[in-house]
């Protein structure tokens, strides 16, 4: 169906990871969707920190090596043997039949240096005919690398949500610095921004209008229960035992800049006929 990849020209500080996770969680529980959650780093890394995730194989009598995980399914890929049935079967299930996690490699350059690229490529067209919606984390910061496996992911996005804060010299970068890399430029994107305090002179407004920009802009706030969430690899609990919270919440506002930004994505990917399930209530 279509890909929407998370990524940031920072290295750090812009929350990527973490609009990632929580976006793909918020969705899975607010729609019936299939969706799957990947990212293009190691395992362990990025979107992995959100989540209690153990050892896990489907049979130690009969497989030794790793049999889940984008290793696995590369391999698969290698050997022309992965399909829309078999993929869900090396995924982790965290939401039952509405989203599953691919694990990162347990090398950065991959199962097959030098095929990185076309492999996610076959790989996200393969996924793309098992779920609804791929939701995937491209790292942070501008890659130079052509044959990455998060070069790949933002060139087999048909949407790129891209995580920025409130910073003007970060914003400077993207907007006026010629630091955007080309693929960002030519498709839809998203801009967020991490951390948003309401507050501050860099609202959204003006980042609009100091920057030119007439696309879509989101803040996300800081969020101390979502933070001490993630460091205990809780956000799923988290968000689920949040969706129904007072506005006076602290947290109130955070879930719901997230939910304004899921509703966004699918609007922006014409998924409309998801929406209006939501709002008869169906």
């Amino acid at each position: 169906m279509s890909t929407v990849v998370f990524w940031s020209p920072l290295q750090g500080g812009s929350g990527n990871s973490a609009h990632t996770a929580a976006a793909a969680i918020s969705m899975g529980m607010d729609y019936r969707l299939k969706l799957l959650l990947a990212h293009g780093g190691m395992a362990k890394e990025r979107i992995e920190g959100a989540f209690q995730i153990g050892a896990y194989t489907l049979d130690q009598s009969l497989i030794s090596f790793q049999d889940h995980g984008m290793d696995a399914i590369e391999r698969l890929c290698v050997n022309r043997r992965l399909n829309r049935e078999n993929l869900r079967d090396y995924t982790l299930p965290l939401l039952p039949d509405r989203l599953d996690l691919i694990q990162g490699n347990a090398k950065l350059e991959g199962t097959m240096p030098g095929y990185r690229k076309q492999l996610i490529q076959a790989i996200c067209s393969v996924a793309n005919q098992s779920y609804d919606l791929v939701i995937a984390d491209a790292g942070c910061g501008i890659h130079s690398n052509e044959e990455s496996g998060d070069t790949a992911l933002l060139e087999a996005a048909d949407l790129i949500v891209v995580s920025l804060n409130q910073c003007v010299e970060g914003l400077e970068l993207f907007f006026k610095d010629g630091r955007c890399p080309a693929v960002i430029k030519e498709k839809p994107h998203i801009v967020v921004l991490g951390r948003y305090d309401k507050y501050s002179h860099c609202t959204l407004n003006n980042v609009k209008r100091r920057f030119g920009y007439k696309g879509s802009i989101h803040g996300i706030p800081y969020n101390t229960d979502f933070l001490d969430a993630w460091n205990m690899r809780s956000v799923l609990p988290y968000i689920q035992r949040s969706r129904n919270l007072n506005s006076r919440h602290p947290s109130a506002a955070f879930l719901e800049s997230v939910r304004s930004l899921t509703k966004d994505i699918l609007t922006q990917l014409e998924m409309t006929s998801v929406l209006k399930l939501v709002e008869r209530g169906a």
